[in-house]
This record gives C-alpha cells, structure tokens and sequence, in this order.
C-alpha cells in the first residue's frame, strides 16, 4: 500500500469521529434539530484562480444571508489583490451533497471590511436559510458556545459538531471572541445551546507551542487548517453586513494619501499626556494626495477624528487599524477633521475624502507568453513600496517570470521594476506593451535589453531570444 494510502486510511477515524458528533437526534439536550436546521445557512464554495500557466482550485465556506441567495465569504478566502476576471466558476454546495452543486456569481469584495459576496443560482435559494432568521446574543465570559464544521470534498464537504466556551473578548478593533478550545470552520456560524447566532468564525490563531528536536528545544507557531476558535461577535457582523459591492471589481474607494502610519510611543503618550488614549503618528504624506491639500505633516500625531478621541487600544498598534476604518467608512467627498499634535500645539486637519488611485486589483495586465512574463500597470502601491513619488514614477511591474523562458534565464524576477526596453523609457503602460509586443513579434530579433529596477538597485538585464 502506498504512503498517500496509508495516509488517507488513517485519517478516516478522525473525520468519522468528527461526523459522528452531527448524528442529529443522538446529540445530548436536543442539539440535533437546532444543528439541522442552522447548517442550512452555511454553504461550501470551489472556485479557480486563473493564472497564466494553471488553474489553482479553491475551497472555502460562506454563510447565506438573504432568501435571494446571498453569500458571504471571509476576507481570507478570496485574494484582494487579483483582478475579479481571474477568478472563475464559482460553484456553491449545500454541506453533505455531492455532484455538480449550484453556479454562483461573484459579486466583489467590501472594502472596509474585506469580505466577498457570491450570489447563488435560483434553484438552491428555497433550501437555504438565511443567518437572519435567528435570534442573536452577546455571549459573556465561560459561556458555552457550538459551531459548525465543514469537512473537506473527500467527505462532500459534510457539517459537523464543535463546541467550547468563550475565553476572551478583545476588540481589534471590532469585538472578537475567542474560544478555549476549536470552535467552527473558518466563515461558519457560531451559536449558544439555545441556537441563537452568536458570531461568525474568522480566521485560526496561531498556537505557541515547544518543538523539541535533538534535544534542543525552540517555541513554533501552530495554526489550524479548517477549524478556528476566534469569532467575530455577531452584533458587530450585522452592523457591518451588507455593504455589498455594484462592481466586482470593487466601488470607489475612500482615500485620503496616507501610508506608514504607527501607535505613539508609550513614553512619548506619557510626555504628551495621552496616556488614557490612543493617537498614531503620519509618517508619509503622498504627493498630490487629499492630506497633502489639506497640509497634513509628517510627524504629526492624531489624536481625534471629527471631534471623538481615538480610544486606546492593547496591543497599541490596533489604532492604526482603528482610523484606517474610520477613514473606509467615508465616502469619496465628505470631509475628515482631524486633530493633531504639531510641535508645542495642537492643530485641527479638514480633508476633503478623494478617490482612491486605481488600486493593485484594477491595474491593467498584459502576458506575453513567447517572451515569458506579464507586465502590470504601476499603481500607487508601488509607489508606496519603492518610497518614490507616485507622479514620478513611470515603468511597468514584471507580475509574472514564466519558469526556463527567456526573461527568467536572463535574470528578471517577481516584483522587478521595468524602466526602459531596449533604451526607450517607459513612460507608460502603453508603451511597455507596445514595445514588448512588437519585440515578440518580430521573428528576426535575438535579444533585446530591459532596465530595471529591483530593491531600488538598477540591473541591465540582456535578454536573449535565439
């Protein structure tokens, strides 16, 4: 018998364990009817991430929010940072079904909160149950709590049983709950033994644990795979439900041209007096940015937002993400006041919102499969990572190296900055696919040379094609 048999075969008490616990009526105090009937807001979900040589399948779980077919999906499980056209055949599974499931539309991700909506075909609609149609609660402290488990399509992804009790609550800064022990797959609902929805399972946390090896002994971190014991609380879930997305591609984006924000010092709070509040430090102002119209300065410490002190926070980096979603609950146009401390004073900031630059999921991308990569558009993200100004910064990124072609064997990598092709400067995307296009189409040419940038090093790279 092979190993990968071997493995397979001893897996399967533990997932029969596991199935064993959703035995419906042979659950103790009468959790069997309520399991049946809130597994039916939880759904499995494949889809494919296109790429330019392959098609990497995906799994993960969502959680049905309206008789419509509405689907939410955890912000981990579908990519921010790709183009919603490389994304394909979204297909939707009721726990414990096999055979072709249901099609479903992927409809984008939020912003604030990065969650993905999928709306499901019509026919699956009457089998669902919306997480809406039951009661909520605040769990507290001990509180025993159960959720659902979703196992892999070995198993036609087939719900089960998980319970534990609350351990902790922090807010980071939406309210989390976190179990002493697993609690539900990731995007899975969680309930108290009266099935009222408590909360909805994020991502596992990583575990702290000792390897011991050759005697020598080092601390490791362990994170589950399909089951997690932090939850977001389920009041929090629905104020922030239904921010769903008119374009896949995302809707306009709130931004105001700030990057490399951090959480005061904890002796310099103590000097300011801000001990009793959170306020973050700007480090970069963008060019042409909304806080650079509004003469926001490097150096300069928020401590309030249009009128309300920042609140503290442990771990005091939380903060940060505190004002970012203050500043992506706006909307492109409305005004942001600000108060800082500048040198010996204080200062009040109006910025008027903007629109977010194009981000990296908009870029525009081009493969050019003889020459062996995809070039993408230089957004602000870049600009930010290469610290240069984004007005300044002409070139195109290198997306894609294919493996043995001719760009990979001259030496150009992931990431790489691309600035002139054959000494012409690119001073657009344009160009660069103009240029390399004609490069690749021209059967008589043998190398060409590309300038780039890579960890603000240049390189001359000579790539050749015969």
């Amino acid at each position: 018998m092979s190993f990968q048999n071997k493995l397979f075969f001893a897996t399967i008490p533990f997932y029969l364990a596991a199935v064993a616990l959703f035995g419906g009526d042979d659950l103790a105090d009468g959790i069997g009817d309520l399991f049946e009937k809130r597994a039916q807001s939880v759904v499995a979900i494949e889809y494919f991430i296109q790429r330019e040589l392959d098609r990497s399948p995906v799994d993960t779980v969502g959680l049905v929010i309206d008789h419509e077919g509405l689907i939410v999906i955890n912000e981990s499980a579908v990519p921010n940072w790709l183009p919603p056209d490389q994304f394909k055949d979204f297909i939707v599974f009721p726990p414990g079904e096999g055979g072709d499931g249901y099609k479903a539309e992927f409809l984008g991700s939020d912003h604030l909160n990065g969650w993905n909506y999928l709306r499901v075909e019509e026919a699956l609609w009457p089998r669902l149950v919306p997480i809406t149609e039951f009661e909520t609660i605040i769990p507290v402290m001990g509180q025993k709590l159960w959720g659902i488990g979703v196992l892999d399509q070995n198993f036609d992804y087939r719900a089960y049983f998980l319970d534990g009790r609350m351990a902790m609550m922090q807010k980071v800064p939406l309210k989390l709950g976190f179990s002493e022990s697993l609690l539900a797959s990731p995007g899975c609902p969680v309930f108290d033994f009266q099935g009222r929805f408590a909360g909805w399972a994020g991502n596992p946390v990583t575990r702290e644990r000792i390897l011991l090896r050759d005697g020598r002994q080092s601390r490791v971190g362990f994170r589950p795979i399909r089951e997690s014991g932090a939850f977001l609380f389920a009041d929090e879930f629905f104020a922030n439900l239904g921010r769903v997305p008119t374009d896949p591609a995302g809707d306009p984006q709130p931004w105001i041209g700030i990057a490399g924000m951090q959480p005061i010092d904890r002796e310099v709070a103590s000097f300011l007096g801000l001990e009793d509040q959170g306020a973050v430090v700007v480090s970069t102002i963008l060019e042409g940015s909304p806080a650079e119209d509004s003469h926001l300065q490097s150096r300069d410490i928020i401590v309030s937002v249009d009128g309300e002190v920042l609140p503290k926070f442990r771990p005091d980096v939380i903060v940060q993400n505190y004002f970012e979603r203050l500043v992506l609950s706006k909307k492109p146009g409305e005004t942001l006041t600000l108060e800082v401390v500048r040198g010996d004073g204080r200062e009040h900031v109006e910025i008027i919102v903007g629109d977010h630059p194009k981000p990296l999921k908009k870029a525009r991308r081009q493969y050019l499969a003889d020459l062996g990569l995809s070039v993408r558009e230089f957004v602000v993200y870049d600009a930010v990572r290469q610290r240069i100004p984004f007005a300044n910064a002409p070139g195109v990124i290198a997306q894609f190296v294919k493996p043995n072609s001719p760009v990979h064997a001259a030496g150009l990598q992931l990431g790489d900055w691309i600035k002139e092709i054959d000494g012409v400067a690119v001073s657009s995307y344009e160009t660069a696919v103009e240029l390399l296009a004609s490069i690749e189409n021209d059967e008589s040419r043998n190398e060409f040379v590309l300038l780039i940038d890579r960890h603000n090093q240049t390189s001359v790279l000579r790539v050749k094609l015969r």
